[in-house]
């Protein structure tokens, strides 16, 4: 019963993402309880991503080596902030579907999402 459960909780979330409500507000329309949640699993998942990524780039590695950890924690956290804000607008309502049932496709999107904006977002923080 919990391997049943298991299967179809992501299987009704994708399509329930599918559904629309109908109303819309300008030209963006609202989003469902679904997509939100969908969403905040992968701002989640993104924070996470660029913790891990960050502390790999060489030039971060080296531009921190003088900073407090306070410092050091402050910066990434404002980066990583500014990803998980932005990068979730490169994934599209069908990669978020896609996550909710795939493990590894969740994982290939948000490395991607990461990926297209940690640069942008270390720049950011350097002005």
């Amino acid at each position: 019963m919990k391997k049943l459960i298991a299967v179809l909780a992501p299987l009704t979330l994708a399509l329930t993402a599918c559904v629309s409500t109908g109303t819309t507000t300008g030209t963006t329309g609202t989003q469902s309880a679904t997509q939100q949640l969908g969403n905040a699993a992968i701002k989640i998942a993104i924070n996470a991503k660029c913790t891990t990524e960050l502390n790999n780039i060489a030039a971060w590695q080296t531009a921190t080596k003088l900073m407090t950890a306070t410092q050091k924690q402050n910066i990434q956290s404002e980066i990583c902030g500014c990803v998980s804000e932005k990068a979730p607008q490169s994934v599209t309502a069908v990669d978020l579907a896609t996550a909710a049932i795939d493990p590894a496709a969740r994982t290939t999107i948000v490395s991607n999402a990461v990926t297209k904006t940690i640069n942008a977002c270390v720049a950011e923080a350097v002005q």
